[in-house]
C-alpha cells in the first residue's frame, strides 16, 4: 500500500503539473492575444526605397545624413537622420550637371521626410546639399538618382484635391499610366502589424502598386494597423492606428451610354470645395426643394446667408439661426432641454409638470434625442413623453414631430452578413408588418405613440468598418439596404401610413470601440506651420450620395445632423490649447520657433472648419439630382425591377432589399408616374473600382442596360412605351 500511495501521489503530481502548465500556457496565450499592447512601440520597416550616397558630412556635432529617398513625380522626399534636435528648417540645394536649384526654409518634422517639390531635373544622378538653419555649420551632401520618365506620373495639381492625414503612414496620389488613372500609396508604411487599406469602406490590396479608378469621383482611403487579426479591431487594449485621405479627381470627358434611358450624371460643374470650407451654398445653381420632401441641414459658412440654402433645395435650417421664422427651422432636443436630468427624474413628474415643460417654439421640424435615457422607455417615462408630445402636437399641429432617440415604430435592425442581424429573419415582416419597437406598445390605459409622431426617422449613421468578410465588405456596406428595408416596413404599418419617412444622418463615424482618431493636417500661413488636429473618420462620399438619393427618390428626404455652427472663411482661424475641446493637436512651426499660442491670435473670431465636409456637399448633390426627376418621383409609384446577372434573371420580390443583402447583389428600383420612369440602382458590395453593366427589364417589357460603378448610385430617367 505505501508503494501504491507513492505511485498515486507521483501520478497526481504529474497530472496537476500538466494541468497547471496548460492553464498557464492558455492564460499566457489569451493575455498575449487579447491583453493590453497600446504601449508597445512598432518601428517602421523601411524597405524598397533606394539609399542615398553620402558625399560629405561637414558637422560631426549633429551627424546629419541623408539615408533613403523616394521620387513622386517631380517631387523628391529624403529621409534624414541626425544625433541632434532643433535642426529644422533647412536650406536645400539640388545640383545636377552644373545647374543649381535653391530652396529656402524647407520645414521638417518627425513623421515626414524632407520634401522638395517641383524639381526640374534630367535623367541620372544629382546631388542634394542640406544645411540646417537651426544649427550653424550642420550640413550634409548626398547623391541620388532621378528618373525623368516619372516626372509627369502624377496628375496635374489642378485636377485633384486631397485632404486628411499627411505623414509617412499614408500618401495616396493619382498616377497616370497610358491614359488611365490609378491611386497609388507612395508611403507603403509597414511596421509589422496587421495592415488593412480600404477605399470607400471596402478592402483593397496592393495600393502601393497602384489601383485603377475612374475620374469624376471622390475616394475615401483609410489605412488601419493593429497588432492582432483585423477583426479584433473592437479590442481597445490592442495597439491600433488609423489614417484617412480623401481624394477628389476631376472627371474626364465621358462617353454616352447606349440605353433607352437617360442618365442623370454628376454634373460637370460639380466638385467639392478645394478649401476647408464647403462651398455648395454659393457655387451650386439655385433650385427649390423637391415638392413634398423634407431636407433638414445646417448652415456651414458664417458669411453665407440662409437664403442661399433655402434657394438650394433645403427646407429647414437649424433653430439657432437669427431672424428666421420658426416654421423654416428644425431642432433636435437633447437632454439639455431637461437640464441634463435623467429619465428616472422625468418619470417622477406629474402630468401638469410635464405639460408645462412642453412649451417649445413653433419649429417646422422637431426631433427628440434624449441620448442619456434608455432607448426603450419604461412605462412611467413613456406615459410622460406621451403627455409631453401631445401638448406639442396640440400647440403646433403643422410641426413635423419625431423621436430619433427612441425611434419610430420599426427601428433599423442593422441587418448585415458580417455578424449583424440575419436578413432571412425579417422576410416575415412583409407578411405581417408591425412595430419592432416596444416604445410603440400601448400602455394599460390604451395611450401610445402610435398616433402622435407624424414623421418617422431611420438611423443611417455610418457603421464600423469591421467585421470584414472575405470580399472586404464591412457592416457599413449594408447601411443603405437595411434602412430601405426598415422604412418599407414602417410604411406598411397602418397607423403610420400618413407619416413622412426620412433618413436621419451624420457625416462621420462615431467611434464605438474607442477607435483611434484620424490626425488631420492643416497648413497654416499666419503663423506659418503645420497644425495637426485629431478628428473623427469621415464617411465615404459614395455613401453620402446614395443615402441622399434613395431618401428622396423612395421616401421623404433626410435630416443631416451637424455638430457645430457656421464657421468663418479664414483658414488660419483655429483655436488650440490643452484645455480646448476635441481630441488633441500637434503644432509644427515652419521656423521651428513660433509658439502655438500664436495660432488664431490675429484671425477672425468665427473660427475655421475643423474638417473637410465633403459628405454634406454630396448630400446636396443628391438633392439636386433628385430635383432633376421631380416630375416623376412626386406622386409616382415605387416598383423594384427585374435584372439579369451572370445570365440569370432576378425577379423582384417585396423583400428585395433583404435579398440584396443576403446575396450581396445589386439593388435596382424605379418610380413610375404615368409613362415616365426613374430608375435608381446601386451595388453596395462590389469593389470600389468595379464597373458593372446590368440588364434591367422595365415595366413595359423593354430590356436595357444600366451601369453601376463602385458603390455609387446610378440614376436614370426615361419614357415607357405604354
Amino acid at each position: 500500500m505505501p508503494v501504491k500511495n507513492k505511485v498515486l501521489s507521483k501520478t497526481s503530481f504529474i497530472w496537476i503539473s500538466a494541468v497547471l502548465v496548460i492553464l498557464s500556457a492558455s492564460a499566457f496565450w489569451v493575455w498575449s492575444r487579447f491583453g493590453p499592447s497600446r504601449n508597445n512601440v512598432y518601428t517602421e520597416q523601411i524597405k524598397g526605397f533606394p539609399v542615398a550616397r553620402t558625399l560629405d558630412s561637414a558637422a560631426a556635432s549633429c551627424d546629419l545624413t541623408v539615408r533613403r529617398y523616394k521620387q513622386i513625380g517631380r517631387e523628391m522626399q529624403f529621409e534624414l537622420a541626425a544625433n541632434a534636435g532643433g535642426l529644422a528648417p533647412y536650406e536645400v540645394e539640388i545640383i545636377q550637371n552644373g545647374k543649381k536649384q535653391h530652396f529656402k526654409q524647407i520645414p521638417h518634422r518627425l513623421g515626414i521626410w524632407l520634401t522638395v517639390p517641383e524639381l526640374d531635373l534630367e535623367q541620372g544622378a544629382a546631388q542634394i546639399r542640406v544645411s540646417s538653419l537651426g544649427q550653424s555649420g550642420c550640413e550634409t551632401v548626398a547623391s541620388f538618382d532621378y528618373n525623368a520618365s516619372r516626372k509627369n506620373e502624377i496628375l496635374p495639381a489642378e485636377k485633384w484635391i486631397r485632404q486628411g492625414s499627411k505623414d509617412n503612414w499614408l500618401d495616396v496620389r493619382p498616377v497616370t499610366v497610358n491614359n488611365k488613372v490609378f491611386l497609388k500609396d507612395f508611403a507603403a508604411y509597414d511596421d509589422g502589424r496587421t495592415k488593412v487599406i480600404m477605399i470607400d469602406g471596402i478592402e483593397v490590396k496592393d495600393l502601393e502598386k497602384g489601383f485603377e479608378i475612374q475620374p469624376g469621383y471622390l475616394y475615401s482611403v483609410t489605412a488601419r494597423w493593429i497588432d492582432a487579426p483585423y477583426n479584433d479591431w473592437w479590442n481597445e487594449m490592442r495597439n491600433r492606428s488609423l489614417r484617412q485621405q480623401n481624394i477628389w479627381i476631376t472627371a474626364a470627358a465621358g462617353t454616352k451610354e447606349n440605353t433607352v434611358l437617360t442618365r442623370i450624371e454628376i454634373p460637370e460643374w460639380f466638385a467639392p470645395s478645394a478649401s476647408i470650407n464647403a462651398d455648395f451654398d454659393m457655387r451650386f445653381p439655385e433650385f427649390q426643394p423637391v415638392q413634398g420632401k423634407l431636407v433638414m441641414q445646417y448652415r456651414l459658412n458664417a458669411n453665407v446667408p440662409p437664403a442661399n440654402y433655402y434657394n438650394r433645395g433645403v427646407n429647414y435650417l437649424n433653430g439657432w439661426e437669427k431672424d428666421l421664422p420658426y416654421s423654416r427651422m428644425h431642432w433636435t432636443a437633447t437632454p439639455n432641454y431637461f437640464a441634463d436630468k435623467d429619465d428616472k427624474w422625468f418619470a417622477t413628474l406629474s402630468k401638469s409638470e410635464v405639460e408645462s415643460r412642453a412649451q417649445v417654439p413653433d419649429f417646422g421640424v422637431y426631433a427628440y434625442d434624449f441620448e442619456f435615457w434608455n432607448q426603450h422607455y419604461t412605462p412611467e417615462v413613456k406615459q410622460r413623453l406621451i403627455w409631453f408630445s401631445e401638448t406639442i402636437r396640440k400647440n403646433h399641429p403643422q410641426m413635423h414631430l419625431m423621436d430619433y432617440w427612441g425611434g419610430g415604430a420599426y427601428t433599423n435592425p442593422h441587418i448585415n452578413t458580417t455578424g449583424g442581424a440575419n436578413p432571412k429573419d425579417f422576410i416575415k415582416d412583409y407578411e405581417q408588418p408591425k412595430a419592432n419597437n416596444p416604445n410603440f406598445d400601448p400602455l394599460p390605459n390604451g395611450e401610445s405613440f402610435q398616433h402622435i409622431f407624424n414623421t418617422t426617422p431611420i438611423d443611417v449613421y455610418p457603421k464600423p468598418m469591421f467585421m470584414k468578410d472575405e470580399q472586404g465588405n464591412t457592416p457599413n456596406n449594408f447601411v443603405l439596404l437595411s434602412a430601405i428595408h426598415s422604412q418599407r416596413i414602417n410604411k406598411l404599418i397602418p397607423y403610420q401610413k400618413n407619416n413622412k419617412f426620412i433618413f436621419y444622418a451624420w457625416n462621420r463615424y462615431m467611434p464605438l470601440y474607442k477607435d483611434p482618431i484620424v490626425p488631420w493636417n492643416y497648413n497654416l500661413t499666419a503663423p506659418k506651420g503645420e497644425l495637426v488636429m485629431n478628428q473623427l473618420e469621415m464617411m465615404p462620399a459614395s455613401q453620402a450620395l446614395s443615402l441622399s438619393l434613395f431618401s428622396l427618390v423612395l421616401f421623404d428626404g433626410y435630416y443631416l445632423w451637424h455638430d457645430s455652427g457656421p464657421y468663418g472663411n479664414d483658414p488660419n482661424a483655429y483655436t488650440v490649447s490643452k484645455d480646448a475641446p476635441g481630441w488633441g493637436h500637434e503644432w509644427y512651426p515652419a521656423d521651428g520657433k513660433i509658439p502655438e499660442s500664436e495660432i488664431g491670435s490675429k484671425s477672425e473670431k468665427q473660427g475655421a472648419p475643423p474638417y473637410w465636409d465633403y459628405p454634406t456637399e454630396f448630400y446636396v448633390l443628391g438633392n439636386w439630382m433628385a430635383k432633376q426627376v421631380e416630375d416623376v418621383i412626386v406622386g409616382g409609384i415605387n416598383k423594384d425591377l427585374a435584372f439579369q446577372l451572370n445570365g440569370k434573371w432576378t425577379l423582384p420580390r417585396k423583400e428585395q432589399a433583404l435579398l440584396a443583402i443576403e446575396k450581396k447583389e445589386p439593388f435596382i428600383t424605379s418610380v413610375i408616374n404615368g409613362k415616365k420612369i426613374v430608375v435608381l440602382g446601386i451595388d453596395s458590395f462590389q469593389a470600389p473600382n468595379a464597373k458593372k453593366k446590368v440588364k434591367v427589364r422595365l415595366p413595359d417589357g423593354t430590356e436595357t442596360d444600366i451601369e453601376l460603378y463602385g458603390n455609387w448610385p446610378s440614376l436614370y430617367k426615361g419614357t415607357l412605351k405604354n
